[in-house]
């Protein structure tokens, strides 16, 4: 017998990210998040979307100047 995959509604999925429900909404609907859809209102998303979702977002430092200048030989 398989296992039902565990789900994460709306709510529960910007609690974890630290987002406002809003923007979990919007990435979904925008195509940015993968998310199951049940209905015209209702949106589920899964570990393994979860885990897309972390993997999407994930930036890489940018190399910063060391803020030392060349002088100018006059």
């Amino acid at each position: 017998m398989t296992e039902t995959p565990r789900t994460y509604k709306v709510e529960e999925l910007a609690k974890i990210l630290q987002l406002r429900p809003a923007t979990v909404r919007a990435n979904a609907r925008n195509g940015t998040w993968p998310y199951l859809k049940f209905g015209e209102r209702t949106m589920r998303f899964t570990d393994t979307h979860l885990n897309t979702i972390l993997d999407k977002s994930e930036a890489t430092p940018v190399e910063r100047p060391t803020g030392r200048r060349r002088r100018r030989t006059t």
